[in-house]
């Protein structure tokens, strides 16, 4: 029987007088293989051609919801977040991140995006890399949030008791209390309620194959081989307190991209984009700004 182990938390009605709606969910389905990507798209104030388009790629404890306060803040950009495969509305497929960034790129062509900035955070920027890599002039730069370049294990290992343990964890409780223990696992310290209650929500709507995709596709992955094909600008995020990324895979991400610009967020954890949203919208939105039309 799922346990109830912690206070119940209703993120939409806690916070609805303070932020706007998420965009509806959209389904993109791939003619060829089947495979659907969920996503939600948010349009600028105001649109002329050169209207920057921000391309949101979510972590490991997350979806397209976790960006709820970007979608508040970017309201001069186009705006799109990308729920992960087993995440959101998204097919579970092979291929791991490396395949799943193949699927993005498809799904932003079919939404004629012919120019894009990413926005990856821990997992998501996993997948940001390597569509960095692959996009070429299309991509107009890279802001990678809280990530490295995955635990380059070999694809014949079985998945890491730790993915195995946190599959066990979300059969076992329920919602509200799966997603409160991923919150405190992610971060070393306490949250105030609001931020706790959003996190949590998110968190606690992870499907036991988002859970496996997920793990395995970063037990997996290794960024390493595409690194020197990212020519654009790139800003690395990392966190004070992060307690996720170590400092050695961030350092060695950070020597795999020497021309990239790399801003440690003080005061903040492996969630920087709800922990401290203000700087988070302002470090981004000012690289953008900074590397558009120079």
């Amino acid at each position: 029987m799922k346990k109830n182990c912690c206070p119940p938390f209703n993120w939409d009605k806690q916070m609805a007088s303070t932020l706007p709606s998420l965009p509806d969910k959209q389904i993109h389905k791939n003619p060829t293989s089947g495979r659907s990507i969920s996503y939600r798209r948010q349009g600028p104030a105001v649109t002329d051609a050169a209207t920057p388009a921000l391309v949101f790629l979510h972590g490991n404890n997350g979806s397209s919801k976790s960006w709820h306060y970007q979608f508040r803040h970017f309201t001069a950009f186009s705006v799109i977040s990308i729920d992960a495969p087993g995440f959101g509305g998204s097919s579970v497929f092979e291929g791991g991140i490396a395949g799943f960034a193949d699927e993005v790129a498809l799904l932003l062509s079919d939404l004629d995006l012919r120019s894009f900035w990413l926005v990856g955070h821990s997992m998501g920027g996993m997948v940001a890399q390597i569509l960095a890599a692959l996009s070429g002039e299309r991509c107009s730069g890279l802001i990678l949030s809280c990530t490295y370049k995955g635990r380059c294990k070999a694809e014949g290992e079985p998945l890491s008791e730790e993915v195995e343990k946190r599959v066990q964890e979300r059969l076992r409780l329920d919602d509200q209390a799966f997603g409160s223990l991923r919150v405190e696992r992610m971060l070393s310290r306490r949250l105030p309620p609001d931020q706790h209650a959003f996190l949590a929500s998110i968190a606690g709507e992870i499907s036991v194959e988002g859970i496996r995709w997920g793990g395995g596709g970063i037990q997996y992955v290794d960024t390493t081989p595409y690194l020197a094909d990212i020519k654009v600008p790139t800003l690395i995020l990392s966190a004070a307190d992060d307690i996720v990324v170590k400092p050695d895979a961030l350092n060695a991400l950070i020597a795999g991209l020497p021309h990239a610009r790399h801003v440690e967020m003080a005061g903040v954890g492996h969630a920087p984009y709800c922990e401290d949203a203000d700087e988070f919208n302002r470090l981004v939105e000012q690289f953008i700004i900074s590397h558009t039309n120079t």
